[in-house]
């Protein structure tokens, strides 16, 4: 009861946190500009950045589906892509966005998958996601940077910083026996205890992320063409366009990382809201979009997604029964 009250409270803070940052960001950049750049949105580009975005999911859910499949684990696609959709709803309202993790934990218990299987499935495939984001968004901090003349970039370097903490950390957790040794300790700990022994076992099935890379890399690729285009058709949706010298989807391809890398900074918001969504606006106000359209355009990309992820709440109730 103590832990849920905790939590309870937590949450709270994070929510008010949120909002303030939010509020003040729509302060700054003018409330009724906000309000008329989302009046004249097209719906059909909205539509399709909604489609794009399911795409991208069912490039997630096939990968965790591979990894299941080698494990000798099977399950079915329906049942993959609800558990995925319970993760990225709880994502969405936890700091770090560490509640994706959470998607193991629903295929553990309401679909019987061992909790070491389902926790290579996820967190295999996130590893390459986290490279990713390190890497080219540290390229897109270096073209701000240089090319747009960018002074303070910290705070871009801390979301890097953030993110390869975290990636280390799973890396270590997934393939170093040496570093789990270290936790020994806990082995008879409630709770910590079987999470140490559960990553022992981890450790046992990890390989199969290494045999199943190639074919992982080509999922990620397509996963994030998805993502990068979904958020250009949010773009299009509100007509926005960007003084930019190269085609403008190609800036989403590195804008997209660079701003989800805000949101696994451990901040006490839900999942970065409002910290990113600045760090968004700062961006695009250096490629000629207006302070309100850039807020809209972040807000949008935002709540769309976790529209899409409502219906994971399904999974995680049966969780609580």
């Amino acid at each position: 009861m103590k832990k849920f009250i905790t939590n309870k409270y937590q949450i709270a803070l994070d929510v008010i946190i949120s909002l303030v940052i939010v509020a003040a960001l729509l302060h700054f950049v003018g409330f009724n500009e906000f309000i008329d750049a989302l009046v004249n949105i097209n719906l059909f580009w909205l539509f399709i950045s909604i489609v794009l975005l399911l795409g991208m999911y069912l490039m997630m859910t096939f990968r965790m589906k591979i990894l299941l499949d080698e494990m000798k684990s099977p399950l079915s696609w329906l049942a993959i892509f609800k558990c995925h959709l319970t993760g990225m709803l709880l994502s969405d309202i936890t700091p770090a966005r560490s509640g994706y993790l959470a998607t193991a934990l629903v295929m553990h218990k309401n679909y019987k998958i061992p909790s070491e299987k389902a926790t290579v499935a996820i967190l295999g495939p996130q590893a390459y996601d986290f490279i990713f984001k390190i890497v080219v968004g540290g390229l897109a901090i270096l073209f701000l940077l240089e090319y747009a003349g960018i002074e303070n970039g910290w705070i871009m370097y801390l979301g890097i910083a953030g993110l390869s903490f975290v990636l280390l950390v799973m890396l270590l957790l997934m393939y170093s026996r040496k570093f789990l040794n270290f936790f020994r300790f806990s082995e008879n700990w409630p709770f910590v205890g079987k999470i140490y022994a559960m990553f022992h076992r981890v450790q046992d099935h990890s390989d199969v992320v290494i045999k199943k890379t190639p074919i992982l890399l080509l999922l990620l690729f397509i996963t994030w063409t998805f993502k990068a285009l979904s958020w250009y058709a949010v773009a299009l949706s509100l007509g926005m366009t960007l003084n930019f010298p190269y085609p403008e989807e190609a800036f989403y391809f590195f804008f997209q990382p660079l701003a989800t890398m805000l949101e696994f900074v451990p901040t006490p918001t839900l999942a970065g809201l409002g910290f990113s969504e600045a760090g968004g606006v700062l961006v695009l106000s250096l490629f000629g979009v207006t302070a309100a359209q850039a807020t809209a355009f972040m807000l949008v990309a935002r709540f769309k997604t976790t529209l899409i992820n409502l219906p994971g709440i399904e999974e995680a109730l049966k969780l609580i029964k």
